[in-house]
């Protein structure tokens, strides 16, 4: 028998729910009509077990199921709203009619005592009245309330995943059948492959985050896969100890504000729903609070908003505390106060209050008044002693912040037996400050209470990754004539020596570098460039971060203007604008220019409205401090850097572009956030991104990708995929050639399996990299490997998602040639190494016993000529104490290597290779003229020979060793004699080598196709 979706994952679920507590009823052995929602038998025995009073009156007990199945007839009208009020029954918040006209609260489930209800889970269970009969896979009735609906597919065809699931369910079964979802806590889809949860009318999309993946926090991502996590996911998420908490307290619904917007519900991801749980089990034990440092970008406002709901609803907080507590949220800057106010707001939490001012605030402390106060830090200043009271909850956001010193001891003396929760994406550790010491409780693991790092984020698909893009902006200074024309200043001035060095010491301030003119013009140019190429075509928005408020002018005017010049307008032919944020006084004192750019908080709330809408040419904010941190907009797809940070201030910084994004327009998400680095943070950006370690703490993995190394895998990737293909002409478009390849990854095979997998992997990096320089080579293999993908892609994969993928690329390529438009990139006129030449100078220094050193910015244009020097006097001085050739050939490699132009990146990764590889023939040399290896000397001393005799020795069978040689002579004959300048570029060329080396291999009884014909080609094509 073959597996099926009820033979695999179905099945599993039905045996984990048992497990679970819930006892197991077919679907076709319910106490129902198949037109009911509600099972009214369990219904009733639980309304009359956990209400006695209404044992004598059952007309009451009637008014209350009418008033029950009346709201679930009103999904008709607003399936969200229906659910909304049903949650609100079904928590026990809302009061029903009685016989006698009273309204009395009343208890639906038992959510204290989870032994009191009745937990069912049916399969294939049919629901009537829509146009047609329709039948859920599994749902989970907890009273006769079906709470959780789950979709399953099977877990062994390509054609079905997780979202056909999930489409069933939005498409059809809400849109049918809105009636059976109105008491529907949230939705499971799954193929046993992949698990994902979502609350009702959310939109299936393969990158979903609101179709989110269920966990732990405890988990490894890169170990906690495929089916293991599923089921991992399954018994956590299925139970009843996880299902009725989310339905009590943690599920809200955001209202909508105008008719652009639509009620949406909100429920709690797991990382968010463990840390609101454990708050709320640590105020109980009255512990005095906890640290939750979990990944920027994931959702900790949100997650203080659950805890404070759970706080608040739960009567046994109530109980051990004598009065209900209140819930004080503290943010640093008044635009988080407003950012959280309005989470809060529309999450529809209860009382809650933004102080105006410190006396509001005080005040309202005083009186001891229960519910959510949101506040800043700079409101506690002179508060002095202000509650005594032990059930005030203290929820701190960006907690490693300013929560420290003055102001940290001012909010701790106000209310001293407070519990003091601190969330962070950035912890703190250093000799001077701990986020760890001044939130943690010595009881949790590493003064941790939750932990939810970047891997677990990012694998989630809660955050995208970040790829950080250095850049170099080199420049000239004649250090000499500089000198000589300060002392002309100074003999002129009658400066004394103190004069001079402050003098000095001033004008070598970073400022005086970075707002230099010409610096400015070429950084501006540049991200414009970048902007136009990689960022404009998908629809997203830039951030850049200028050193002061003298430069975000001049970078706002000169991208202004480079927009103008460059005529980059919206798709619907408006011009892009740039806009300013930063602090600007009200005085006399504040320069004229700076004054426009003073903004009210309703102006700059404006300003943040347009710059998260697709459709506003507002494409750029220029900032200096503010919207560096706390700034969330998922839109922005690039932040460039121009201005020195470090650690914590940094790591947020780089992490405003992580957040996940849909363009609403052409439904295509962002794979990755883009950060352009123009002032040298590769380093500091590592230890940002790995963070403090506490303890025996975790090795924080960097999650910056540097874009060559992305580049890199992209061949790396390539070239393992192209060897399922193994002897197929890629440059052959016949029918023969495409079925040949069919061989290869049969239907249902592991083959094809591994194919589709890598292939999508390594269509998303080439979509993110294209154009780049390091693709070009490739393009044709690449473009081979496309059409066999869409040949056998599978094929109820809608065209929509297609569309999502590559649509505003497609678009853009066609209006790119629509018009002759030209656009040339602007290579830096000196190329600083990034992080993969800083390791290729490294390897080169290893290699020949060099002391270590990082190039300096004066000697940056020079760093290559310095690894030749090196390389090249090593080489002299043993060409002194020996006769032999080879130093003379490795000399003339140095030559030649010194004739090389340098332009760009990839340039000068190319050059210091080609350097480390000549740096190890010199050593080998070394040694072989130390052991007398004549051989291995002639092998070095015409090194194409060399390597193409290494290739043939390990693809040759044993027996043939001894012709190698002669089989190397006759190649390196053929390839010298027909290969021509520029044959690499010709397809003649190309096709006159690959037939002649195909027949010195004949010649010798080798074979003509597979990994020697492969490996002899790539190299001949490189290096002849």
């Amino acid at each position: 028998m073959g597996w099926t979706e009820a033979s695999t994952i179905q099945r599993s679920l039905l045996e984990w729910a048992e497990e679970a507590g819930w006892e197991y009823i077919p679907g076709d052995a319910l106490p129902r009509v198949a037109h009911d929602v509600i099972i009214e038998e369990w219904a009733c025995g639980a309304l009359l077990a956990l209400n006695p009073d209404l044992a004598g009156d059952p007309e009451s007990a009637e008014l209350v199921l009418h008033e029950l199945n009346q709201a679930v007839l009103d999904a008709a009208n607003g399936l969200v709203a229906a659910n909304e009020r049903l949650t609100v029954m079904l928590r026990g918040d809302h009061s029903f009619p009685t016989i006698d006209g009273k309204h009395v609260p009343r208890r639906l489930i038992d959510f204290d005592d989870l032994e009191n209800n009745r937990f069912v889970v049916a399969d294939e269970v049919t629901i009537t009245g829509a146009a047609k009969p329709r039948r859920f896979d599994i749902v989970y009735y907890v009273n006769g309330y079906p709470l959780v609906v789950a979709e399953t597919k099977t877990p062994v065809k390509h054609a079905a995943s997780w979202v056909n699931a999930a489409k069933d369910i939005y498409d059809i079964y809400e849109e049918e059948c809105p009636n059976f979802f109105v008491t529907n806590v949230f939705n499971v889809a799954t193929e046993g492959l992949e698990f994902r949860m979502a609350p009702i009318r959310a939109v299936p999309d393969p990158d979903s985050e609101i179709w989110a993946p269920w966990g732990s926090t405890e988990d490894d991502p890169k170990k906690m896969t495929g089916p293991a996590r599923v089921e991992r996911a399954a018994r956590l998420l299925l139970r009843p100890e996880t299902v009725l908490p989310i339905l009590k307290d943690l599920v809200m619904f955001r209202h909508a504000r105008d008719a652009s917007e639509v009620d949406v519900k909100l429920l709690p991801r797991y990382p968010q729903f463990e840390a609101a749980l454990a708050i709320h089990d640590k105020v109980l034990a009255d512990r005095p609070g906890g640290l939750i440092w979990h990944h920027q970008g994931s959702g900790k406002t949100e997650l203080m908003a659950f805890a404070a709901a759970r706080l608040l609803r739960d009567d046994a907080v109530t109980t051990k505390f004598g009065s209900a507590p209140t819930v004080i949220v503290i943010a640093d800057r008044k635009d988080l106060v407003r950012q959280t106010a309005e989470m809060f707001e529309t999450a529809g939490m209860p009382r809650m209050t933004v102080p105006r001012n410190r006396r509001e605030l005080h005040s309202l402390l005083r009186s001891g008044e229960p519910g959510v106060v949101i506040t800043t830090v700079h409101k506690f200043a002179e508060a002095g002693h202000l509650n005594d009271r032990s059930n005030i909850v203290v929820l701190v956001d960006e907690a490693h912040r300013s929560q420290e010193g003055k102001l940290g001891d001012a909010w701790r003396a106000a209310v001293p037996n407070a519990k003091f929760f601190g969330a962070t994406g950035t912890a703190i550790q250093d000799k001077d400050r701990s986020t760890f010491k001044l939130f943690g409780d010595p009881s949790d693991p590493d003064f941790v209470m939750s932990r939810y790092t970047p891997e677990q984020s990012i694998a989630d698909g809660f955050t995208k990754p970040v790829v950080v893009e250095g850049r170099a902006v080199g420049f000239n200074l004649d250090k000499e004539a500089l000198d000589e024309a300060f002392e002309e200043l100074a003999a002129e001035e009658d400066l004394d020596e103190d004069d001079k060095v402050y003098l000095s010491g001033k004008a070598s301030h970073i400022e005086t570098i970075l707002s230099n003119p010409e610096r400015v013009a070429a950084v501006c140019a540049d991200i414009v460039d970048h902007f136009l190429t990689y960022v404009a075509p998908l629809g997203q928005k830039a951030q850049v971060v200028a050193y002061n408020q003298r430069l975000v002018v001049a970078y706002a005017r000169a991208i202004q203007a480079e927009l103008h010049r460059r005529s980059a307008v919206m798709p619907d032919g408006r011009g892009r604008e740039v806009g300013v944020v930063m602090h600007v006084a009200d005085s006399k004192d504040t320069p004229k220019e700076y004054k426009q750019y003073l903004l009210t908080p309703e102006q700059e709330e404006a300003l943040k409205r347009r710059f998260k809408k697709v459709d506003d040419p507002m494409s750029f904010v220029v900032v200096t401090a503010k919207w560096m941190t706390g700034f969330n907009a998922p839109i922005e797809g690039v932040l460039y850097l121009d201005k020195p940070a470090k650690e914590t201030n940094l790591f947020q910084t780089i992490t405003r572009p992580n957040r996940p994004w849909k363009n609403p327009i052409t439904d295509q998400r962002k794979d990755y956030g883009r950060v352009v680095d123009y002032i040298g943070l590769a380093k500091a950006i590592g230890v940002a991104i790995a963070g403090p370690k506490v303890g025996t703490g975790e090795e924080g993995d960097l999650n910056i990708t540097d874009s060559s190394k992305l580049a890199g895998k992209f061949v790396a990737d390539l070239t393992r995929l192209l060897h399922l293909f193994d002897g197929i002409d890629t440059t052959d478009s016949s029918f023969a050639s495409l079925a040949e390849a069919y061989e290869r990854i049969p239907d249902g095979s592991a083959q094809r399996t591994d194919f589709i997998e890598t292939y999508v992997a390594l269509q998303t990096v080439w979509e993110f990299l294209d154009p780049h320089p390091m693709l070009v080579p490739f393009k044709q293999q690449y473009h081979w490997l496309a059409k066999l993908y869409e040949s056998i892609r599978p094929k109820d994969v809608t065209k929509a998602f297609l569309w999502a993928r590559l649509g505003a690329k497609t678009t853009e390529l066609i209006h790119g040639h629509m018009s002759e438009v030209s656009v040339k990139s602007m290579p830096s006129k000196t190329v600083t190494l990034d992080a993969a030449g800083l390791a290729l100078v490294k390897r080169i220094a290893e290699q020949l016993r060099l002391p270590e050193r990082e190039p300096s910015a004066q000697d940056e244009g020079d760093i290559y000529q310095q690894v030749l020097d090196s390389i090249e006097a090593r080489i002299k001085r043993r060409a002194a104490e020996t006769e032999s050739p080879v130093y003379q050939s490795l000399a003339e490699r140095i030559e030649k290597l010194r004739a090389k132009a340098i332009e760009n990146v990839e340039d000068s990764l190319a050059f210091l290779e080609e350097a480390l590889r000549i740096a190890q023939d010199v050593v080998a040399a070394d040694r072989a003229v130390e052991a007398g290896d004549e051989e291995a000397l002639k092998r070095l001393a015409d090194p194409k020979s060399g390597a193409l005799t290494q290739i043939v020795e390990q693809n040759t069978p044993p027996g043939l060793h001894k012709i190698v040689p002669d089989i190397v002579f006759r190649i390196d004959r053929i390839v010298i004699e027909v290969a021509y300048t520029g044959w690499t570029d010709s397809d003649a060329g190309d096709k006159r080598v690959r037939r002649e080396l195909r027949t010195a291999l004949k010649e010798y009884g080798l074979p003509i196709k597979g990994q020697l014909f492969d490996q002899t080609y790539s190299y001949i094509r490189e290096n002849y």
